[in-house]
């Protein structure tokens, strides 16, 4: 069976992308990951100088018994530039073995701050570079060195130009934009950056509403009978229902899907192998975890499992076969719609 997917021009060896966080700023812990399954690793996201981050509590449960609510208010903590790029470096080999492919996480106050990023870690043997422009517990508030961090890249469709038109000058790697999903979702934000700034995919973490559910025997979505009227009679419908934030995820990477032919690569309540098909199915390319390593370090090697199962129960031998099938009943926009979140 061939878990591989294409993210754009890029070859990765199943759909799953292990997220930027604390675990992967040292080579140790790249190497970790790296040997669990992963068809890419991305690097606790970076920045020239170390960043003392928020104060504490900066990570926490807020339902520590079902540990589905994780807290990340980090704030960019992290170690700097070098020190991430040595780990980068020295898990290059194990990297190539494994044919997993490392992401480096870059950030800064202006685009030469993160171009010197960039190249510090492509250099080290990064072969994909992710702009954080979306992380919100950033700000002028921790000081000057957080001014312009963090979802102050794309807040306007022209700063994220800016960012992501330099780091393509520096590099020549592909550019994954991480933005903030309320701007994602605006189709003037979507023209002016897919038209000038072309990035190579687009990461997002998934809101909390609306929401969508996809049935992974069927590809068809699950819609109440309300909602099922409502598409019956052409009436503009945003699908909600109160649910986990993974509903939130499908709905609008569905929804992202017929806005853009970027690539995309939705995080946010991914949590199982059924998980991932159902974001292949809506129109992700590939998919992102983090909160679900925090709960189970082998995760990800039962969601390979879990996704090998179903291409063995479906007679599938590629899952390029079931990208985007489920948009077929899904309704185009502007009847479909979801909310725009201004920040």
């Amino acid at each position: 069976m061939d878990l591989s997917v294409k993210v754009g021009n890029t070859l990765l060896k199943n759909p799953l992308v292990l997220g930027s966080a604390s675990y992967t700023q040292t080579a140790k812990g790249l190497e970790t990951y790296i040997k669990k399954g992963f068809g890419a690793v991305v690097t606790k996201t970076v920045t020239i100088k170390p960043l003392e981050g928020s104060p504490n509590p900066r990570a926490f449960w807020y339902d520590p018994e079902e540990k589905t609510m994780l807290s990340g208010a980090e704030a960019l903590r992290n170690p700097g530039m070098e020190s991430v790029a040595k780990a980068v470096a020295a898990v290059k080999k194990i990297a190539e073995e494994e044919k997993c492919l490392v992401v480096g996480s870059v950030a800064g106050n202006t685009v030469e701050e993160m171009s010197t990023v960039a190249k510090a870690l492509v250099e080290a043997g990064a072969d994909i570079i992710e702009i954080n422009m979306v992380c919100p517990a950033t700000g002028p508030h921790l000081g000057p060195d957080y001014a312009c961090l963090g979802k102050y890249w794309s807040a306007k469709p022209e700063r994220a130009v800016e960012a992501i038109s330099g780091i393509r000058s520096t590099v020549r790697v592909p550019i994954w934009a991480k933005c903030v999903l309320g701007n994602l979702t605006s189709q003037d934000f979507l023209n002016k950056v897919d038209k000038e700034a072309r990035p190579d995919a687009y990461a997002y973490v998934g809101g909390r509403l609306p929401c969508l559910v996809i049935d992974v025997e069927t590809g068809k979505p699950k819609f109440p009978g309300n909602v099922l009227l409502q598409i019956e009679k052409k009436i503009p419908i945003s699908p909600s229902v109160t649910g986990p934030v993974k509903a939130s995820t499908m709905l609008h990477t569905a929804y992202l899907a017929r806005l853009t032919e970027t690539p995309l690569i939705p995080s946010g309540g991914l949590r199982k192998g059924d998980d991932i098909i159902e974001a292949l199915m809506v129109g992700a390319s590939a998919a992102q975890i983090s909160q679900a390593v925090y709960r189970d370090r082998d995760v990800s090697l039962t969601m390979v499992r879990k996704m090998e199962a179903f291409m063995e129960r479906r007679g599938i031998a590629s899952l390029q076969e079931i990208f985007g099938i489920s948009l077929q009943y899904i309704p185009a926009p502007p009847l479909l719609r979801v909310p725009i979140i201004t920040y």
